[in-house]
């Protein structure tokens, strides 16, 4: 009786070292923006400035790159670090000085980043 409940319990760990809230997909890899506060690009903020286009890029290292388009031809790209926890990703932009959230669903990532509400698609 003792070797079986001891195999019920060596089986019963196993499974929970497999969790089931992981994302199904690698977490690594490049994202489009589509959306910000559920408008699809471009996104017109209060001082009109527009956004056009951007590109997230999370690396195996745990570093990532965004970089940001806009209409008045300007660029700019924010770099730091990111670490993964079930899906609920913890961003440090180093660039800007601040740390923000994120979740992954499936090939959806979606930031909350000063109020602003951005929804990217894996490529």
């Amino acid at each position: 009786m003792r070797k079986f409940v001891a195999l019920a319990l060596a089986f019963g760990l196993a499974a929970c070292a497999n969790d089931s809230t992981a994302p199904s997909t690698s977490v690594e890899g490049s994202y489009n923006l589509r959306t910000v506060n559920g408008t699809t690009l471009p996104y017109t903020f209060s001082n009109g400035l527009q956004l056009v286009n951007e590109q997230l890029v999370l690396n195996s290292d745990g570093s990532f790159s965004d970089a940001s388009q806009y209409s008045n031809g300007q660029t700019s790209v924010d770099s730091g670090y990111w670490t993964n926890l079930n899906g609920s990703i913890t961003f440090n932009d180093v660039t800007a000085g601040i740390t923000y959230q994120g979740s992954l669903s499936g090939t959806v990532l979606t930031e909350i980043v000063a109020g602003y509400t951005q929804t990217f698609q894996k490529n």
